[in-house]
């Protein structure tokens, strides 16, 4: 099954979709300037306000506050569920290991080394 391409020309909807990513992309920039210089009045509006504000020193202050606020909760969500998998996995060693199975089995169903199990157990 063949990728299908969306074309910004011909998309309202792609466009302003592009719009958020297009200070990364100097070429992606460019289409969507020339497409707001000829055939959308709004979007033109819309990217010229972005210059306005990008140019704002509080506005750039909070817009990358906020950028640091979502980058930092990100982080704690995946040290959360990283440390969440390690307890559930230290739990299912405890279990095993209660239930009587060896220590190579645990080994090899948890993909740690018998030395490393030893010490989850203990």
């Amino acid at each position: 099954m063949g990728e299908e391409k969306v074309n910004p020309w011909e998309n309202v909807f792609v466009r302003w979709i592009l719009l958020l990513p297009a200070h990364e992309d100097a070429h992606l920039t460019q289409t969507l300037e020339e497409i707001a210089m000829n055939q959308d009045p709004i979007l033109q509006k819309a990217i010229d306000k972005w210059e306005n504000m990008s140019h704002d020193s509080s506005f750039r202050s909070a817009y990358e506050a906020r950028e640091k606020l979502l980058l930092d909760e990100q982080a704690k969500l995946a040290h959360a569920r990283e440390e969440g998998l390690e307890e559930g996995k230290i739990h299912m060693i405890r279990s095993m290991h209660e239930n009587g199975l060896h220590l190579e089995d645990i080994a090899k169903i948890s993909g740690l080394t018998v030395e490393e199990v030893r010490r989850v157990i203990q």
